[in-house]
């Protein structure tokens, strides 16, 4: 095995025609040597020109979040599975394959020669569980009934064995946004305009990241006059080494009650369209009287994010 690449083990793989039949699964791998195992799952996106990503999520609460994201995108703090720390196998529409590696806050970039062996050691066992799953659909399934995943665990000798891995509690989403009490005593000076309605969005931008060695992905915090159009808030922020996205989306409300004190007037109305979005500007709301809303959309914020 050692003298396969990823990239040819991740052909052998789409070889095999089974991506449809893995969709409904999620199974392990603990390679020794490693401290978590690597959540291996399956991803179809509609019109998108990959034509399918294979996930290997490093370890359990990233995997807890993976699922947590996919019933309810507003949950945490992950926009997309882009974000998730793991390995991934793309193979595109042409039945090319390509391996990269995903960080939270950080553009995917392609393995290292330090990850490659271990990619490859990964992929091989699941390459091995996909071709049983061809002929036993209930593989992944196994160890569901003593609340347990399926697991290809690798021993000390180096030999793999199947193991149920126990599945523990998540641990519990704790959100903490803080504002700086000079800013609230400046906020609460200004006036509260009535008729001043701003339509706000604070999301990932896909198309734009940063230009550096290690690029980072660029997120927007918009907030557009719903009456005029014009631009009320328009910053693009990344995340910073030591917060990652906690604090890039923790420091959201703060930055929004900043803009708007610099401003000198304090809204009727802000309307926004992302669950999460509202549920942590709900905090500034105990501070000042303005409306909060939510929307399935905005249309002036929308024209202008385009533009």
């Amino acid at each position: 095995m050692s003298e396969r690449s990823p990239e040819e083990i991740g052909r052998r793989m789409n070889g095999l025609g089974l991506w449809n039949a893995l969709l409904p699964f999620n199974w392990a791998v603990k390679p020794k040597g490693v401290a978590f195992p690597y959540f291996c799952t399956v991803v179809k996106d509609a019109g998108n020109p990959v034509k399918v990503r294979f996930l290997m999520i490093e370890g359990w609460q990233t995997f807890h979040e993976y699922i947590r994201t996919r019933i309810d995108i507003n949950y945490g703090f992950y926009s997309s599975p882009i974000e998730l720390p793991h390995f991934e196998l793309v193979v595109d529409a042409g039945d090319g394959v390509h391996l990269f590696r995903h960080g939270a806050g950080y553009v995917p970039r392609e393995l290292n020669e330090a990850e490659r062996p271990l990619v490859a050691r990964i992929l091989w066992e699941a390459f091995g569980v996909m071709m049983r799953i061809e002929t036993d659909n209930d593989l992944p399934l196994r160890f569901a009934g003593e609340r347990s995943m399926f697991a290809r665990v690798e021993a000390e000798a180096g030999e793999w064995s199947d193991r149920p891995l126990s599945i523990p509690n998540p641990q519990p989403h704790v959100e903490k946004v803080s504002y700086p009490k000079s800013l609230i005593s400046k906020a609460k000076d200004l006036p509260l305009a009535g008729d001043f309605i701003v339509e706000l969005d604070f999301r990932l931008l896909p198309n734009i990241v940063t230009c550096e060695p290690r690029a980072r992905c660029a997120y927007q915090l918009a907030a557009i006059d719903a009456k005029t159009g014009e631009r009320v808030i328009w910053d693009r922020v990344s995340v910073v080494p030591d917060g990652g996205l906690r604090a890039l989306w923790e420091g959201m409300p703060p930055r929004v009650l900043l803009r708007l004190v610099e401003r000198g007037r304090i809204p009727g109305e802000i309307k926004v369209t992302s669950g999460r979005v509202f549920r942590l500007l709900r905090s500034l709301c105990m501070e000042l009287p303005f409306k909060l809303s939510l929307h399935d959309s905005l249309s002036a914020l929308e024209t202008a994010l385009k533009q």
